[in-house]
């Protein structure tokens, strides 16, 4: 849970902070852990690989450094790993290191929390926001199935009140089945409410007529949060990255990463019988999310498109 005194976040700085001066570094069923792949852990720091498969067999490449690989179970194998060291740990005795972590997350999270209250004041959409309003209305059983790429950290780092099991990770490998992953989810639990967040890049990937189809078609009501910034920032974000010094930066043309003029999204939902609206201001956010919900508790597909 992210309220543990010992959750100490996603993204590769906060792993770069917890993991200065780490004896040991346990991976368990991770495909990849960080990247790039020689950026951690420290030298001296030992790393410990367990899943069931944990060379990644049916990957082409794996080039993690690993110091003791196990194959096993993971629910299994936790459970007896658990009972071996409450043989050995003394209790009580990790107390002021929790407390010491427990202290350093809680700022950061403080530090997350106030970002995302000051991006809610400014005049455009901030998807901090998005996700900070999203974590206020999201039902306790909700289910969030993600397909967003360079939204993707701070939609981690906001969601902190789902339940276990309730994450759904879609971007990994490409893109183009988000929407498709939430109607999966959707029929299998057909009593909880199911969101799939997404952008505009992610959005023009996916079956989106036939998945809105299906919707109605199978009363299977989902909500769709779109994070519409008129194009493919990952994508413009690589060419920077790696041609700095290219004609596309020097000119400011970017062959093929932008969707403009942007389309009317909203309409979509509204041809199969959905709920669809377009927000454009940070203080309407959190009601536009509240009546998409409220339309797929209905039975309606909803499309809330939040416009960066």
């Amino acid at each position: 849970p992210h309220e543990h005194p010992l959750y100490c976040g996603v993204a590769l700085g906060e792993m770069a902070e917890v993991m200065q001066g780490a004896d040991l570094v346990f991976l368990v069923e991770s495909v990849g852990p960080w990247h790039p792949p020689s950026s951690l852990p420290a030298p001296g720091t030992r790393v410990a690989v367990l899943g069931e498969d944990p060379f990644h067999s049916r990957l082409p490449f794996w080039g993690f450094r690993a110091d003791l690989v196990v194959a096993g179970d993971p629910e299994a194998s936790l459970a007896m790993l658990v009972g071996a060291v409450r043989k050995i740990v003394t209790p009580g005795s990790r107390a002021g290191m929790i407390e010491r972590w427990r202290s350093c997350n809680d700022a950061r999270r403080a530090a997350t929390r106030n970002a995302a209250r000051a991006a809610g004041t400014r005049a455009s959409i901030e998807t901090i926001w998005v996700a900070h309003e999203l974590d206020a209305v999201l039902p306790p059983d909700a289910a969030v199935v993600n397909e967003t790429i360079t939204h993707r950290l701070d939609i981690v780092r906001m969601l902190d009140r789902m339940m276990p099991g309730r994450y759904f990770e879609a971007s990994y490998g490409g893109l183009g089945m988000g929407i498709g992953m939430a109607l999966g989810v959707k029929n299998a639990h057909p009593d909880r409410t199911v969101v799939c967040l997404i952008g505009d890049g992610g959005f023009h990937y996916n079956p989106v007529v036939g998945s809105f189809g299906a919707a109605q078609e199978h009363g299977l009501p989902i909500l769709v949060v779109l994070f519409d910034n008129a194009g493919y920032r990952s994508q413009k974000g690589d060419v920077i990255s790696e041609f700095p010094d290219g004609w596309a930066v020097k000119t400011n043309r970017f062959a093929g990463t932008s969707i403009t003029p942007r389309p009317d999204y909203a309409l979509l939902a509204r041809a199969y019988g959905g709920h669809g609206e377009t927000v454009t201001a940070p203080e309407d956010v959190r009601a536009a999310l509240t009546r998409g919900l409220e339309a797929v508790a209905k039975g309606q597909l909803a499309l809330i498109v939040m416009q960066l």
